[in-house]
């Protein structure tokens, strides 16, 4: 799968902010916020795309109530559902993020907007990102809705994809957004341990809590 660049993400997220707008039914708002909210996770978390329908809906509204602050840093915390209890016992493996990146990334927006849509759509608990019967979501809807946004940013903005890029083929939520993450990290000086941390979080966890 073909890294998403930061500026890509950056014109993908405005395209969906125009799409926010002008949407004028809870149907085009939800499939707005999921598609924005599930990309800036995958992204910003640096997730493989299978791992980001794993975020808890009642936990995710519970974190968000707290208005995390590190000094002046405001962080949202996103809850993975699953078997990794620790021996405190936790019940998520919980990933800490910047609620506006440095480049402008909105996490929080777009948090707060699925969290709005979930909550018309009168759904408090199971997987953040459900279909309209409130189980997990079919990862093929997802990716056809991201990649025609591509094509269609393509076509627009050659600079981001050029013209010779096969959108379908070349790209795909399962990996794509995880390597725009480690490129822009690497590209940015962050040291290596700490990208393969964020990327190796299930060795963790499988850890039972020790470092493996």
């Amino acid at each position: 799968d073909r890294a998403i660049s930061l500026d890509l993400m950056h014109a993908f997220l405005g395209l969906l902010d125009e799409e926010w707008e002008n949407a004028n039914s809870l149907k085009d708002k939800s499939l707005v916020a999921s598609l924005g909210a599930y990309s800036v996770i995958a992204f910003c978390g640096s997730f493989r795309g299978p791992e980001v329908f794993l975020t808890d809906l009642f936990g995710l509204a519970k974190y968000m109530e707290d208005n995390l602050k590190c000094g002046e840093k405001e962080y949202v915390i996103i809850p993975l559902m699953g078997r990794f209890k620790n021996e405190l016992g936790d019940q998520y493996h919980l990933t800490p993020l910047i609620a506006v990146t440095k480049s402008g990334l909105n996490v929080k927006l777009w948090v707060k907007r699925l969290l709005e849509v979930r909550a018309s759509e009168k759904l408090t608990r199971g997987p953040a990102f459900a279909d309209k019967y409130g189980t997990i979501a079919d990862s093929t809807v997802y990716e056809r809705e991201i990649l025609e946004r591509f094509q269609f940013i393509q076509a627009k903005r050659p600079e981001l994809i050029s013209a010779d890029t096969q959108v379908l083929e070349e790209y795909g939520i399962s990996r794509s957004f995880r390597r725009g993450a480690t490129s822009e990290a690497r590209a940015r000086g962050t040291n290596g341990d700490d990208i393969d941390l964020t990327n190796r979080w299930r060795n963790f966890e499988g850890a039972r809590g020790r470092r493996p």
